[in-house]
């Protein structure tokens, strides 16, 4: 039999194929898609491998984009734009030391399996699956080069600490982190300004969210009280200062503190 190319992993494993139509919003990422907004249902939702199969690019979040069928099909056009998805992961997943055969840079700490392996399985705060204890953020406000003193933030719902901490940050670093939030998953989603878009799409139901005082900006806090430290410890690790320095290892800490009996 003659020999053919193999075909590369399907991203049909739900949670994958959905963090990626969450993280890019639904949007085909071809600049110059014909769609009206670009805008891809979930259900024709296609992930591009930026770095093609045969040239040793993996499945992975890392190396994939949202890309409408019809733009998808183009595959020179899909090939001219390598550069051009290749940045915007950089964006998202930037962490200079770490950088894969593929040529997509990579954080080994963003993968599908830092909580449960299905949405569904994402249980809120106050739910059956709750984590015992109540969440503490710590931050350093000097380590970050803020004229504050050290603030604790605790004491009350995880999902209203979260937002708590989210306008103290945009309250100190301005538009730059305000947009690095709506580009960066918070916990599950980046900061959305439409809550709708905060779509289990595995159900086609909407999560439920909570408005971020000061902006027009909305968070999505689905997940238990652990997942959350993992999230938001992870989030920190991304986020840039002002001067482009990543945020020094420390300088905010999340934990669930058991409650005493």
């Amino acid at each position: 039999m003659p020999n053919q190319t193999p075909k590369p992993p399907a991203w049909e494993s739900g949670l994958e194929k959905e963090v990626i139509w969450n993280r890019d919003r639904g949007l085909c990422q071809n600049p110059r898609c014909p769609r009206p907004e670009r805008r891809v249902p979930f259900r024709e939702a296609t992930i591009h491998h930026v770095i093609e199969h045969t040239a040793g690019g993996n499945t992975k979040l890392q190396n994939g984009v949202l890309i409408c069928p019809d733009c998808h099909a183009n595959r020179s056009e899909m090939q001219r734009l390598a550069s051009h998805f290749q940045e915007y992961l950089r964006r998202i997943y930037a962490n200079p030391a770490q950088q894969p055969t593929g040529g997509v840079a990579v954080d080994s700490r963003n993968t599908v399996g830092d909580g449960p392996s299905e949405p569904e399985r994402d249980a809120d705060e106050n739910g059956p699956r709750a984590t015992a204890g109540r969440l503490k953020i710590v931050i350093d406000w000097g380590a970050l080069d803020v004229d504050r003193e050290t603030q604790t933030i605790s004491g009350g719902p995880a999902s209203d600490l979260i937002v708590k901490l989210l306008v103290e940050l945009i309250d100190a670093f301005g538009k730059p982190m305000e947009q690095q939030l709506t580009e960066l998953p918070v916990i599950r989603f980046p900061l959305k300004r439409n809550p709708s878009e905060f779509v289990n799409a595995a159900r086609g139901q909407p999560f439920g969210s909570i408005p971020v005082p000061g902006t027009d900006l909305h968070f999505c806090p689905q997940s238990s009280n652990s997942e959350k430290v993992t999230r938001l410890t992870t989030l920190f690790s991304r986020l840039a200062l002002p001067d482009g320095r990543g945020f020094p290892e420390g300088s905010v800490e999340c934990s669930v503190e058991t409650d005493s009996l």
